[in-house]
């Protein structure tokens, strides 16, 4: 039986940070608008009292992305604003995990999730949930395994976005960008492979190969000058 969102969080995120001190944070802040708020500084050090050791992070990162997403839905069903700001909270606290994971800037990883529309929040968020999810070839299985496609399909679908599975034709029936354009939660391809990009730099989430897990990592280095971008909603 899987656990609920809720209750897997639950058990690998309070000892770092909590729910309602980030909350009272983004309230001083004036968060207030899920497309447009930013959490900033003060409220990212009332998150993440210090810097994880990197075998750590992936617990802790899909156990916040799974308190955003829970938070996320409740919102949405319920137009709650306590939801709202959770959501928020747990969004920034993904992000700050996963800027952590690859050595990239948090407050830049926190404004390009902001910023993105919220069908691309929701893919970025749903992707991070099941970071240390095993590959599994012909595989999109919630925290049993997924292939490159299997994953994209996974995040986009939560998002209300079908994908067809098979990484070169989700590429072809996006509307292409560049590395300018492409927003957090855009479809990063090379031939034979799919990425959820993250917004910042390199920085993708993806289900890479056999032996690995759902990851955060960044674009191959002989790969940065073939790779296209693409939204899946345009």
């Amino acid at each position: 039986m899987t656990p609920s969102p809720c209750a897997v969080a639950s058990a690998t995120t309070p000892r770092r940070f909590g729910v309602r001190p980030l909350i009272g944070a983004l309230a001083i802040a004036g968060a207030s608008f899920v497309g447009a708020s930013f959490v900033d500084g003060p409220t990212a050090a009332a998150m993440v009292a210090e810097p994880l050791p990197r075998n750590e992070l992936a617990e802790e990162t899909s156990g916040a992305a799974k308190m955003a997403l829970a938070a996320l839905d409740q919102y949405q069903a319920s137009d709650d604003y306590d939801a709202l700001v959770e959501y928020l909270s747990w969004r920034s606290a993904t992000a700050i995990f996963a800027a952590q994971q690859l050595g990239y800037d948090a407050d830049e990883m926190q404004r390009a999730w902001a910023v993105t529309p919220m069908a691309h929040q929701r893919a970025v968020i749903a992707a991070m949930t099941q970071v240390g999810v095993p590959y599994r070839t012909h595989s999109s299985v919630e925290g049993v395994g997924f292939d490159c496609s299997g994953l994209t399909s996974y995040a986009w679908g939560l998002a209300g976005q079908e994908l067809y599975r098979q990484s070169g034709t989700q590429i072809r029936e996006a509307a292409p960008l560049d590395r300018f354009t492409a927003r957090a939660g855009d479809l990063v391809h090379y031939p034979g492979h799919v990425m959820i990009y993250l917004g910042v730099g390199d920085a993708i989430v993806h289900a890479v190969q056999s032996g690995r897990t759902v990851e955060v990592d960044t674009i191959s280095e002989r790969r940065r000058d073939t790779v296209s971008f693409g939204d899946p909603t345009s």
